[in-house]
């Protein structure tokens, strides 16, 4: 499940679930530029993807490997950031991402509704 509000706590918590049925979606759309894109799922659908060029893809491919090696407990692994006390604007700036690219994982990546 995709979502994480109230309603989904309730359905989950009284089992209601067990009368439901669940689908795998085809894939995540995002409408920018005035034109309507898929989200990249595979490394083969981001290379071909027309959200990004091909420099910023390479700068969020580095960043995307920054936040899965990241080990909270591992300092090896923090770049010299400690994602505790810095904000995430400042990994963003380190990474040189594009304003445009920001919005696209915060929106569409990691699904938060507004810049706060």
């Amino acid at each position: 499940m995709m979502g994480n509000g109230e309603l989904v706590k309730i359905l989950t918590h009284t089992d209601v679930t067990r009368y439901l049925e669940f689908k795998q979606i085809a894939g995540s759309y995002v409408y920018r530029d005035g034109k309507i894109a898929k989200v990249p799922g595979s490394e083969a659908e981001a290379l071909t993807s027309p959200l990004m060029g091909l420099f910023e893809k390479r700068r969020l491919k580095k960043f995307l490997e920054y936040v899965r090696n990241y080990k909270q407990e591992d300092p090896s692994t923090h770049e010299g950031l400690d994602l505790t006390q810095v904000p995430m604007s400042k990994v963003y700036e380190k990474f040189g991402l594009e304003p445009g690219t920001i919005e696209f994982v915060g929106h569409s990546m990691a699904l938060h509704p507004n810049d706060a």
